[in-house]
């Protein structure tokens, strides 16, 4: 595997990428770092459990949780990030800045936040761009059909909202990757043939 690769995997929800991820993480072992966002490190957790648990988050308009989520990735890149990169992981995020792009610009509608996006996101990274984007597509009729079968625990606030969000969100992905490298997986297929193509893409991805 080359080292030092920084990848993100994203998706509207219900897609299954979580599962991949895991058996990547079987597959690769310790020369893989798969972290998550929001999240990832100890702090960015903390501000994980007050975007998504918190009884009054439902309430916090897109700016609000854009700058929650810049805040919570802020420290994910300095204690597990770059570490990580440092040490020659390669590092994948289940999450990133695709998903605020996504999710508070494009499903929120704060599209005035765009240009401001795009200059946060050459502050905030700089030189820590990700490498390769995998975006995980599925129709969110299907993807939300998965989540409400597999039950477990409650629904947040996000994939709790009607479908037109959803469908948002899905646009949002689309966008977004317009601009960035990255490679599509068609998750509405059979888990194997997920993980299929989905091995196929690191496997090319390391092999670089």
């Amino acid at each position: 595997m080359k080292k030092g690769l920084f990848i993100v995997v994203d998706s509207g929800e219900g897609a299954g990428k979580t599962s991949q991820l895991n058996r990547a993480k079987e597959t690769y072992g310790d020369s893989l770092v798969l972290t998550r966002e929001p999240g990832g490190s100890p702090y960015a957790e903390e501000i994980r459990a007050l975007i998504l648990k918190s009884p009054n988050a439902s309430q916090a308009d897109a700016k609000t949780l854009f700058a929650l989520f810049w805040a919570a990735r802020a420290d994910h890149l300095k204690n597990t990030v770059l570490p990580a990169l440092k040490a020659g992981k390669t590092v994948i995020t289940d999450r990133f800045d695709s998903s605020t792009f996504a999710y508070q610009i494009i499903a929120q509608g704060a599209t005035e936040l765009k240009d401001f996006f795009w200059q946060m996101r050459d502050f905030y990274l700089g030189d820590l761009k990700p490498d390769l984007y995998i975006y995980f597509d599925i129709d969110p009729v299907v993807g939300l059909a998965r989540k409400h079968k597999q039950g477990g625990e409650e629904l947040n606030h996000f994939e709790a909202r009607q479908i037109d969000f959803h469908n948002r969100l899905r646009e949002g992905f689309k966008e977004f990757i317009a601009h960035v490298p990255h490679e599509v997986i068609d998750a509405s297929q059979p888990m194997e043939k997920v993980w299929e193509d989905f091995h196929a893409v690191l496997e090319k991805s390391f092999a670089k």
